[in-house]
């Protein structure tokens, strides 16, 4: 397990802003808790959604599975990139949990946590 996930004070929240029908949209988003497995890593989110994921990588790259969903797909190559991510995950999900995992993903990357 990674020391830093210990240090954490969670909840980590972050913003999620995205165009949904001819408007934009904000909402709060938080990342309660994240469990490094050293082969993936799940991640805990509240926002408008309650969403569980694992991120982690294989010979293609990076992957999420989004189990309560009943989706999984690739992701980018550096998981701070928001556009690709989303753009991805919106293919499959409804826009706003889209976004809010696509954000969570950009924060945990500036975080050096993923």
């Amino acid at each position: 397990m990674d020391d830093k996930l210990y240090s954490l004070q969670y909840p980590i929240p972050f913003r999620c802003r995205e165009k949904i029908g001819r408007k934009f949209e904000e909402w709060d988003g938080y990342i309660k808790r994240i469990h490094n497995y050293g082969s993936h890593v799940e991640v805990f989110l509240e926002s408008r959604s309650s969403i569980t994921f694992i991120i982690g990588n294989y010979v293609n790259g990076n992957f999420i599975s989004v189990p309560s969903f009943k989706i999984g797909c690739d992701l980018s190559f550096k998981y701070c990139d928001y556009f690709w991510n989303n753009e991805h995950l919106a293919m499959l999900m409804n826009k706003v949990d889209a976004a809010t995992i696509a954000q969570a993903l950009l924060e945990l990357s500036k975080l050096n946590l993923i």
